[in-house]
């Protein structure tokens, strides 16, 4: 509890629990998004930040009020909006507000932008919950059918009870996200505020906000309380769950193919069309090209950043899941050793290791930085960023001073800008689509490698000799993986170890999955045939819905190209000939005084660029689910929209 959360409850606590009944829905969310705070504190949190944010609008809102109504009169405010001569005759302004407008404009103001922005605020911070939760809840869905999978899995088993299934699911929060830590709460009451396990399930239901995961658990309290076949019901649960999977991926395709068609109308076709209307708007009325700017400069990027936010959301794409360190586990082999407490010079040359450690692995990845950056495309940043910094600021420097305002300065900064983007991304893209198509090749062979092994096993040959068997067929890029960790078991005659540092190295959802539930399986029973086929279908389907959903969002992916091409073609023919036409260069009869060609056709090669860039990376976070992977396809449509206004314009 903050000191801030503590302030906000003396203040106005008393006033919410008086109205407490009124907070019942919030108070549900509060639990289902796991937030630790009663509900009378998070509203008394939500009021003061609420004031605080708006009092500092109003202050906002009273310092722009004092330069925009300054010398502000009746008779302006009547000029600037065209109010009729009628009705300034039947409505004579008061002496006060005439004599005192501007600061009563002023005050009005403030009261407004106080409001406006306190409201907001306390929207916000009251919609917080139900949207953690919500996005919990999809969290959980999505990991639903691997981890009934796994329950069911070692539940046949027959080595490990329920409980104890449930406490090694909660360890592997790597694999199964937030489902994972929802059974670590049901372990937490019963180890350490004493509950029994048909009272953990109990609070556990009540606190899920996901219906399947409440579903799973009645089932189990009914069946823990009458005796019940645990691993007949699971078996069943695990059927359902996928058959729900396969139904909600179909609709998720649907959702996502309604939002391409959503983009490719709002913000493709519409701002083209904005642009040719402020065109010729600008041409009736012979102004300048402020709307524009706001267009280009402020609609295009602004909404592409709001659609994929939307999408990102509204999707609900698979939960990222953290890292599990190996290395991490320190081996309990010698617990029972009676050892000397480490000395102050222990603890120094401790600390020395661990400092050296570190050393040892910076120094791996200064000297081998390509293994490195194949291993984590992130670390090409390391090198691009630097670079591409440093020529944009050689490049800045070297043509100062400017002249001529922002048309003449962005002309000259152009290609630059241009070349630093390409310095800057190239390096992670190449890495990121190596690193992509590495795993989509491993997960094309993991089913087939664990088809291939639960049928050399079910013949009665151990699991070890098994894999060692496997090693020699073709098995494509997992081939050298498997050799890997035929050579860990025999060198180290640890079946579940080389499981867990076969899984380690892999590093994709569907592997981890699949080697972690196999080597938990090998430690509670011999007899896994039947486990590793389920989880070779199970490594099958998810394959399946990959290649489905790849295929499906390859149409959208491609109409997104097209469309932008078709944008990117009219706006050439605006720039390159319609523009030139309004400026008299070629036709005097159509010249226009004040019309600035080269303004004009800025606004119209940026737009391009920015259409370009956000169109890529919806392609991107709609063809595969990840930003990421949209860069190449920003970088191409730049590449295109910048060759095509250098060389044709």
């Amino acid at each position: 509890m903050s000191a801030i959360n503590t302030l906000a409850f003396r203040i106005f606590g008393e006033k919410i629990l008086e109205k407490e009944d009124r907070f019942a829905l919030l108070k549900i969310k509060l639990r289902q998004a796991q937030i630790p705070l009663p509900v009378e504190q998070y509203v008394s949190t939500a009021v003061l930040f609420s004031l605080l944010t708006g009092i500092f609008g109003g202050l906002a809102g009273l310092l722009l009020g004092r330069v925009l109504f300054r010398g502000i009169t009746p008779e302006s405010i009547v000029s600037t909006f065209g109010i009729s001569h009628r009705v300034t005759r039947a409505v004579e302004t008061p002496a006060f507000i005439e004599s005192h407008l501007p600061f009563l404009l002023t005050a009005v103001g403030g009261l407004i932008f106080f409001s406006i922005i306190a409201a907001l605020t306390y929207g916000l911070i009251m919609a917080y919950p139900p949207m953690k939760a919500d996005s919990r809840k999809r969290a959980i869905n999505a990991a639903m059918p691997h981890a009934t999978a796994f329950l069911y899995v070692l539940q046949r088993g027959g080595g490990m009870t329920i409980y104890d299934i449930m406490k090694s699911l909660s360890k592997h929060s790597h694999l199964y996200g937030t489902t994972s830590r929802e059974f670590g709460n049901i372990v937490r009451d019963i180890e350490y505020f004493g509950k029994d396990l048909q009272d953990s399930l109990w609070d556990a239901a009540d606190r899920t906000p996901s219906e399947q995961f409440k579903d799973l658990v009645d089932g189990l309290i009914s069946i823990v309380s009458s005796g019940g076949d645990i691993t007949l019901y699971l078996k069943n649960k695990t059927d359902l769950y996928k058959s729900n999977a396969n139904k909600e991926h179909k609709r998720f395709l649907d959702t996502l193919g309604l939002l391409a068609e959503v983009y490719i109308t709002v913000f493709v076709v519409g701002p083209l069309f904005l642009m040719v209307i402020l065109v010729v708007m600008n041409m009736i009325d012979n102004g300048g090209a402020t709307n524009l700017y706001i267009l280009v400069y402020g609609a295009i990027p602004f909404g592409t950043t709001i659609f994929l936010v939307f999408l990102d959301m509204l999707t609900g794409d698979a939960e990222k899941m953290p890292e599990e360190r190996i290395s991490a586990i320190k081996p309990d082999y010698f617990s029972d050793v009676r050892v000397k407490p480490p000395t102050e010079e222990d603890e120094e040359l401790l600390q020395k290791m661990e400092f050296f450690e570190k050393v040892s692995r910076v120094k791996n990845v200064l000297l081998h930085p390509i293994r490195a950056m194949l291993d984590r495309p992130v670390y090409a940043f390391a090198i691009s960023a630097p670079v591409a910094i440093g020529y944009f600021v050689f490049a800045f420097l070297e043509h100062r001073p400017y002249y001529g305002g922002f048309v003449e300065t962005a002309s000259t900064l152009d290609d630059y800008l241009y070349v630093t983007l390409l310095v800057l991304f190239i390096p992670y893209i190449i890495f990121h689509e190596l690193e992509v198509r590495k795993i989509r090749q491993i997960e094309d062979q993991v089913p087939e490698f664990l088809k291939r092994l639960a049928s050399i096993n079910g013949t009665g040959i151990l699991l070890a000799d098994a894999i060692a068997i496997t090693a020699q067929s073709n098995m494509g890029r997992l081939k050298s993986e498997i050799k890997r960790t035929v050579a860990d078991i025999r060198w180290n005659s640890n079946l579940v170890e080389a499981l867990k540092h076969f899984e380690t190295r892999i590093r994709t959802n569907m592997t981890r999955r699949s080697l972690t539930l196999i080597a938990k399986a090998s430690e509670s029973t011999g007899d896994i045939h039947q486990v590793i086929s389920t989880v070779a279908d199970d490594a099958d389907i998810e394959k399946n819905l990959k290649k489905e959903r790849s295929a499906e969002m390859f149409i959208y992916v491609f109409i997104i190209f097209v469309t932008f091409c078709v944008f990117l073609v009219i706006v050439y023919v605006l720039a390159a000939f319609f523009l030139p036409a309004l400026d008299g260069s070629s036709n005097p009869a159509m010249s226009m005084g004040g019309f600035d060609l080269k303004e004009y056709t800025l606004l119209f090669f940026h737009a391009a660029l920015l259409q370009g860039f956000g169109s890529g990376l919806v392609a991107g976070k709609m063809g595969s689910g990840s930003i990421s992977s949209g860069l190449k396809h920003s970088l191409a449509m730049m590449s295109v929209s910048y060759v095509l206004f250098i060389v044709f314009i």
